[in-house]
């Protein structure tokens, strides 16, 4: 495979993977390299490479990149394409592992003195990925301690299974978060839930954006409620989230997430997730990365002590980001 550079360097190697505007090139005299598409001119695959594009279909073959079109020569001859739908590359053919990936996130806060704080934030995210369908798995702890007494212990979980109806349009059969707080006093709430929704924005190396609506339902049992409070709470919920990612530059970009769960049958469980990822690439596999993390039940059910949880919670964490596949 030789790559010219917008520099006008040429370079020869081979493609190990492209995503997300980002190639993976193992190069001859460099070692792997990873590059933004928007500094790669001119490619010349002469090996068998499986390129998918923005509709979910794809092209197995040689082929040649220039900076509008893309050109592959597959088994019933010459396709061309514009270079601005090219949305993955897959070396060789198509192989289930190729679907995969796997990021682990890890956070460490420490403050000693007038008081002394420990936090520790733990996420892991599984995907699968083909032409037409995103399956994802995500986990996240949080665990937290003041002068030696816990103060923080979160689980929370989602999921969520897409499939590409078009370009722009998507259904999710299956969409959906479990948590578990004991400072919220939640010992489980799970929202299963069914949306469809539109990718309104994208801009090919610059940004991404999704929006979703459905409806679902809400299981919510208490740790320890007051008599008298609705535990387990059964509730009809309507589910609006939007997703979004921008690229500062090839190695700096932001991920946004925000969920309302409205529970039309009881208001008060109402309740929000807003998630905030900045990640700064080290190399294709390490990130530095600073999250943000907010919960907000609109109107929290009384302890049996009489007191109340707080409507808001917020969680800062600063850490490093391993990515596999």
């Amino acid at each position: 495979v030789y790559k010219r550079q917008t520099s006008g360097e040429w370079v020869r190697g081979n493609i190990d993977w492209m995503r997300e505007d980002n190639m993976e090139f193992d190069s001859n005299e460099f070692g792997a390299l990873e590059i933004n598409m928007r500094e790669v001119a001119e490619v010349h695959a002469a090996t068998v490479n499986t390129y998918v594009f923005d509709d979910r279909s794809a092209l197995v073959g040689p082929a040649m990149i220039t900076t509008t079109q893309i050109a592959v020569q597959t088994e019933t001859g010459v396709v061309v394409r514009p270079r601005s739908e090219l949305s993955r590359i897959i070396e060789g053919g198509a192989r289930e592992l190729d679907n995969w990936s796997l990021a682990l996130d890890l956070g460490l806060g420490l403050n000693r003195g007038n008081s002394n704080q420990i936090d520790l934030n733990m996420r892991i995210d599984l995907a699968r990925e083909d032409r037409r369908t995103l399956s994802e798995l995500a986990y996240l702890f949080n665990l937290g301690y003041a002068d030696r007494a816990l103060n923080v212990a979160r689980h929370v979980a989602g999921f969520r299974n897409r499939v590409w109806l078009t370009r722009l349009w998507f259904v999710e059969p299956i969409v959906g978060q479990l948590l578990s707080d004991r400072f919220q006093d939640i010992r489980f709430r799970a929202q299963p839930a069914a949306t469809g929704g539109i990718r309104f924005l994208h801009v090919p190396s610059k940004a991404l954006w999704d929006l979703a609506i459905g409806f679902g339902y809400q299981y919510n049992r208490l740790l320890d409620p007051a008599v008298g409070v609705e535990n387990p709470a059964n509730d009809g919920l309507t589910r609006f989230e939007t997703r979004a990612r921008f690229d500062f530059t090839p190695d700096v970009y932001l991920n946004l997430m925000w969920v309302t769960n409205l529970t039309f049958t009881t208001l008060g469980n109402t309740n929000h997730t807003g998630f905030a990822e900045l990640f700064f690439e080290v190399t294709n596999v390490l990130s530095l990365q600073a999250s943000f993390l907010y919960l907000r039940t609109e109107e929290p059910r009384q302890r049996a002590n009489g007191t109340f949880p707080v409507k808001n919670d917020y969680f800062l964490t600063l850490g490093v980001s391993l990515t596999l596949g």
